[in-house]
């Protein structure tokens, strides 16, 4: 016959704490970023394709 701990562990036992999780924040944080960098790069050309505009790259290689 085996041994039986009679007394129970010390301490809160969490066995799933249900959050939401570091990992998805930073993703969901650096998926924004992404979007808010391609519509800020590439904005005159998606938004005015008929006019004549330049991004902010094509004025950086003109310095």
């Amino acid at each position: 016959m085996g041994q039986v701990n009679v007394n129970p562990p010390s301490g809160p036992v969490v066995t799933n704490d249900g959050g939401f999780g570091a990992g998805m924040i930073i993703g969901i944080i650096l998926l924004i970023l992404i979007v808010l960098v391609l519509i800020f790069y590439a904005g005159p050309q998606i938004f005015n394709s008929g006019t004549n505009t330049r991004s902010f790259l094509d004025i950086l290689t003109l310095v």
